[in-house]
């Protein structure tokens, strides 16, 4: 919506209501919509969720089980040894989370970099041990045929017993990317989605042109770079020509540009770890796996990834620190106590 037509709604009504369930983080968006309005003349609520807080359990995932600390920005994401520890933590949570899992990766590329990867290391094969393996294809006419086979191998599991640490399969996981069909319009309640996995910050490509174009118009920039304002994101990409450009774009940035390019990155994190927990007797894991999501809660500056985090999320949310045990640990006693809960006496 252009700033013309949100003058022409805000003149003609006694009051406009924003709503919806990814508009956090909501600053950047009044101030494009309503930059003329003055921050008294708005309400903002955000409200808890509709589940209990025993239902819910968001974890920041900085260190993976072999101590290695996550960090999936552009400069790190491709080292072997990042994508065999995200295989090492897969291999480890199968173990102790039922039915169905869900990994958004940044990108298709990066999927099938790591689905590659994992497949020459041997970690594709014990992942499968415990849980089938899908992948969301390419093209979105696919999409509900592989969503099919996903449903029906959850349906044939969701009955079993499952015990922590049983050798037969017990679910399936779903390897998806975020801004794909998947993320964006796929509801993943109950079994289909007892963990949501999100890889890192899916920051945009700062080589997309119409991408650049909209940053420079937010700041007000013009066509002439002075290289004063220098700002790097902390999705570092490599240096080359149209990258760079992006970027050149990127350090002119003062607040406004910046705020935007973040806010794209979090708003597809909260779109895609939303795709869990649809109902009141729902339950489900988040695992926010970046050392990036770890910080203390009392140094945060407003734009750290997590104050950019849907309330309910936030409120709720576990930060480990060196220690990969204790998430284990805490997602063993999450699905034993969920489990017991909805067990017939």
């Amino acid at each position: 919506m252009s700033i013309k037509n949100s003058m022409q709604i805000v003149n003609e009504a006694h009051a406009v209501v924003l709503a919806g369930g990814t508009l956090q983080p909501i600053e950047e968006t009044r101030e494009r919509l309503f930059p003329w309005l003055p921050p008294d003349k708005f309400r903002f609520f955000s409200c808890s969720h509709i589940v209990p807080s025993e239902s819910i359990l968001p974890i920041a995932v900085s260190t993976g089980p072999s101590g290695l600390s996550f960090d999936f920005s552009y400069s790190s994401r491709n080292m072997p040894k990042m994508m065999e520890e995200l295989g090492l933590l897969l291999c480890n949570i199968v173990t102790v989370i039922p039915e169905g899992i869900v990994v958004f990766f940044s990108s298709f590329d990066y999927e099938a970099k790591i689905y590659d990867a994992w497949k020459v290391s041997g970690i594709l094969q014990r992942v499968m041990k415990k849980k089938i393996v899908y992948r969301e294809p390419r093209s979105n006419a696919d999409v509900e045929a592989v969503l099919k086979e996903y449903k029906e191998t959850i349906d044939r599991f969701s009955n079993w017993n499952f015990k922590e640490g049983q050798t037969s399969q017990n679910g399936a996981v779903l390897l998806a990317v975020v801004g794909g069909k998947i993320s964006e319009g796929i509801n993943f309640s109950d079994g289909m989605g007892r963990c949501i996995v999100m890889v890192g910050l899916p920051y945009p490509n700062p080589s997309d042109i119409e991408l650049a174009e909209r940053i420079k118009h937010i700041e007000g920039l013009d066509d002439t770079y002075s290289g004063s304002n220098f700002w790097v994101p902390v999705n570092n990409y490599h240096d080359n020509g149209e990258v760079q450009a992006g970027f050149n774009t990127l350090r002119r940035c003062k607040r406004r540009g910046k705020e935007y390019y973040e806010n794209l990155c979090m708003k597809a994190v909260n779109q895609s770890i939303g795709r869990a927990i649809r109902h009141i007797n729902d339950y489900a894991a988040i695992l926010l796996v970046d050392s990036r999501y770890q910080s203390d809660p009392s140094r945060r500056s407003s734009s750290h990834p997590v104050n950019k985090l849907p309330q309910w999320i936030r409120d709720h949310l576990v930060s480990t620190t060196a220690n990969y045990g204790e998430v284990h640990r805490q997602l063993n006693l999450f699905f034993r106590y969920n489990k017991n809960k909805r067990t017939p006496c």
